[in-house]
């Protein structure tokens, strides 16, 4: 990961987020392999399946009640960032009485607040930062399947430089990578 970003100039880039979802282990991987990262965000769909998880434990697997809550804490996240998520969890969990729901409760407050810095979707939307890797994940996928059309036999080196083109392309640098590539044959 450091290797492909120092490829690519990473440390000198206006701006250095990643979006990715909210395990352990992919955060401190990101904190060591990349510690120029100005934000990392958490993949908001990635929330949401925590978020569904505890509705529907406290209140009906797929319930109206589930899905009103659900609806008002992503909500709540959404518009005005972590800490009023937090409350309200907070204010739920004082309202149940099942062990196995506070449990639940307890264990998405706790996945929250280990993530706020993460989770401020209210500032990122105003600097208009992506906050799902969906739109990525799916593009690698078009990209690999590319590589496996019927008949199609790639080397690594080949199908490494086919892919980064095909990148280039859809992320709209083709003609600024062709411009700047014959500034230097020049």
């Amino acid at each position: 990961m450091r290797r492909e970003a120092a490829k690519l100039k990473f440390a000198q880039a206006d701006e250095k987020i990643s979006v990715s979802d909210g395990a352990e282990w992919i955060r401190k991987q990101l904190q060591v392999r990349l510690p120029m990262l100005d934000t990392m965000i958490l993949d908001y769909y990635h929330l949401t399946e925590h978020v569904a998880k505890a509705a529907n434990t406290c209140f009906g697997q797929s319930s109206e009640k589930a899905k009103l809550w659900r609806k008002e804490l992503l909500g709540l996240v959404w518009d005005e960032g972590p800490a009023a998520m937090l409350v309200r969890i907070h204010e739920t969990r004082r309202l149940l009485r099942s062990p196995t729901k506070r449990e639940e409760l307890r264990k998405l407050e706790r996945y929250v607040a280990k993530r706020v810095d993460m989770l401020d979707y209210p500032t990122f939307r105003e600097a208009g930062f992506d906050l799902g890797s969906g739109p990525t994940e799916a593009f690698c996928k078009t990209l690999t399947a590319r590589l496996k059309g019927s008949g199609m036999r790639w080397d690594s080196p080949n199908a490494e430089g086919i892919m980064a083109l095909a990148a280039m392309d859809q992320s709209g640098q083709w003609q600024s990578y062709w411009n700047l590539q014959n500034a230097f044959a020049a």
